[in-house]
């Protein structure tokens, strides 16, 4: 069959070379090797984190040991004065796979501001030996270093640790029943398993993105200029025929995330070689071949089944039993944002203690690491924010060196948030916070909703005697994904003019508004449609629409409609026949400014940030799809409807 590329890596902002010409990548990597004190006395400025008083005695790599044999690699940052007069100090904990010398900016950051700071890389990733089991050692790896910290000359009983995203799963994966953190900041990351409860749908685009990360973290011992793009992650991306799903119904799996509940490493390490039928397996080498067949299977072909709420390595975990405070940073337009609110309010309900009353989420306007709104760019919410959060000083002020006047909001209200379109910080105690009205927004029209140059409306009267919209779904020609929760393509709110020209995406929008409307809160769309086929998909996207006619995406989502009553439990759907689908768009806070338009849009694909239907519902062969025919229904019988969380 003939490829059909339906876009191009530089729309979706996929990076496939270097961002830096090769002089500035040399001194980039002569700086973060060695380190540079007045850099970080510059950007503490420009962050707003005071001046850097200490010099930094950098140590040569040294390795620490686990009692499973592995070595892994690490660097140690000291404040020259505690060097020198070899005196207490309180530590941060730094765990990545990103190669430590890439991030020994940090080493030099926290240390210039008094900490000793520990950069480890983790098992199997740059200098570190050992098979990355993705995520299941990093409990017993992590409390291994804490145990070799407590015993090095300047521990003073006091461990913070910090960093984003793996960076911050290597924090939660220590955060229960220890006695020795004092304080964690885990930022835009989760426990929980980002392939559940996402309407049925595979995460297609960051399922790809998570898969080269790996490739690429436990193939090179230092960061490549260029990140692998191989064929497949290549046409993963952009060739609709590797993103179809056709998944019998009763589907078989080798191995399941839950067979791995209560085993030891060791008890993995014979599952899988049992399951590879691996001879002579060292555990203590990279094994990529394996490796990768692992990933593949877990990531790609989902033939290892990932059935848990948990991610592996936190199996057991028990937030009963949480142990330090944390300061979790998140972001409305970050891929982890729903799971890592989840997270939150379950260490809130279930820990004791100081991580019960003082745990805080600030949630900002941000990306994944990135820029999450056009008008987050303003110092308050943009990324010099960000930053600034990130190495989070105040905070490891407070815990680490008593400073109590170091974080003024460690009286305040759990939860701090960003109400995107007023621009400003608000405070709550509950999620989602008071005095909110669930109203609905139901959806009409009188020609069809087809495009921009349909008549489709929004708005708070219930649907009387309206006709179907109609829409075929044509899975080899997919509404291309332009922004969202992403990772490895283009992030965060973005034009959607391209989406909306299409015929198969249904456009609803309410008059320019009167008067503001904000929204704070879980969003869900109570969806009624038919298909002419037993399984297809749905998707709804939230758009806040300008003056002028820019249209910026708050929230997408979809549903599969074999798993329109429980993930678990699939069931095709009878072609024609109407069903009732209940789509959870995720949370926001966003204020619709007077003048703005509140619009949906409603289509069947939006690749590759997800997989795409078939259509087929299991039959057929790999490669085969169908064509739908979709209607959706807007009568008093079937009151399609958008219901927000408005903020009285």
């Amino acid at each position: 069959m003939k490829k059909n590329y339906v876009t191009n890596l530089s729309y979706l902002k996929v990076i496939v070379k270097p961002r830096l010409p090769k002089l500035l990548r040399s001194l980039n990597k002569i700086i973060m090797r060695h380190g540079s004190i007045p850099l970080v006395k510059i950007l503490g400025i420009i962050l707003g984190l005071g001046y850097a008083k200490n010099g930094v005695k950098r140590y040569p790599e040294c390795i620490v040991k686990l009692k499973d044999g592995i070595r892994l690699a690490t660097d140690v940052y000291v404040p020259k004065k505690v060097y020198k007069k070899k005196d207490k100090c309180p530590t941060i904990l730094v765990r990545l796979p990103y190669w430590k010398d890439s991030m020994s900016i940090l080493g030099y950051a926290y240390a210039a501001f008094g900490f000793v700071t520990i950069i480890q890389d983790i098992r199997g990733t740059g200098h570190s030996n050992g098979f990355n089991y993705y995520l299941f050692t990093e409990r017993d790896d992590g409390i291994d270093t804490l145990k070799w910290i407590s015993k090095q000359y300047w521990y003073n009983g006091k461990i913070g640790m910090a960093g984003a995203s793996y960076f911050g799963i290597t924090q939660l994966a220590l955060s229960w029943d220890n006695n020795y953190l004092t304080c964690i900041t885990p930022g835009i990351t989760s426990t929980l398993n980002l392939w559940k409860n996402n309407g049925g749908l595979e995460i297609h685009a960051l399922t790809t993105s998570i898969y080269r990360i790996m490739v690429n973290i436990s193939s090179h011992r230092e960061a490549p200029e260029v990140d692998t793009l191989t064929n497949l992650m290549y046409e993963r991306y952009l060739n609709p025929q590797y993103a179809l799903y056709n998944d019998p119904i009763k589907k078989k799996s080798g191995i399941s995330l839950s067979h791995l509940k209560g085993k030891s490493v060791q008890e993995v390490q014979d599952l899988l070689v049992s399951y590879y039928n691996v001879n002579n397996f060292e555990h203590s080498k990279r094994n990529l071949k394996i490796y990768f067949k692992f990933l593949n299977d877990f990531l790609i072909t989902r033939g290892l089944d990932k059935d848990t709420y948990k991610m592996s390595g936190f199996l057991e975990m028990d937030s009963k039993k949480f142990s330090q405070p944390a300061f979790m940073l998140a972001g409305w337009q970050d891929m982890f944002f729903e799971k890592e609110l989840e997270d939150f309010i379950e260490i809130k309900n279930n820990a004791t203690g100081d991580a019960r009353k003082y745990s805080k989420l600030l949630i900002g306007s941000w990306a994944h690491g990135a820029s999450g709104h056009p008008e987050s760019r303003i110092s308050n919410a943009g990324m010099l924010r960000f930053y600034k959060e990130f190495l989070n000083l105040a905070w490891n002020r407070h815990w680490l060196m008593g400073d109590m006047n170091a974080f003024p909001d460690i009286n305040k209200p759990s939860i701090k948030y960003w109400v995107i379109g007023k621009n400003i910080w608000r405070y709550t105690e509950m999620w989602p916070p008071e005095n909110i009205d669930y109203q609905k927004l139901y959806i009409h029209s009188v020609r069809g909703a087809n495009s921009l140059k349909g008549d489709g409306v929004l708005d708070f009267k219930e649907p009387i005697n309206e006709s179907e919209d109609t829409y075929t779904f044509n899975p080899m020609d997919p509404v291309i994904t332009k922004g969202g929760r992403n990772l490895g393509i283009l992030k965060g709110a973005q034009n959607q003019k391209d989406a909306e020209k299409r015929k198969d995406v249904l456009i609803y929008s309410t008059k320019p508004l009167k008067e503001g409307l904000e929204i704070t809160g879980a969003v869900r769309m109570i969806l009624f449609a038919s298909s002419s086929v037993k399984d297809t998909d749905f998707m709804i996207k939230l758009v806040d629409v300008y003056p002028r006619g820019k249209a910026i995406n708050i929230l997408d989502a979809g549903i599969r409609a074999r798993f329109r009553n429980n993930e678990d439990i699939p069931s095709l759907i009878e072609p024609r026949k109407v069903y009732e689908y209940e789509i959870e768009l995720g949370n926001t806070s966003n204020y619709f400014r007077k003048g703005h338009q509140i619009r949906i849009e409603i289509t069947s694909s939006n690749f590759p940030r997800f997989d795409i239907n078939s259509n087929l519902g299991g039959e057929g062969q790999p490669g085969d799809y169908i064509i739908a025919e979709q209607k959706i229904y807007h009568t008093r019988e079937f009151p399609s409807h958008l219901l927000i969380p408005v903020l009285k």
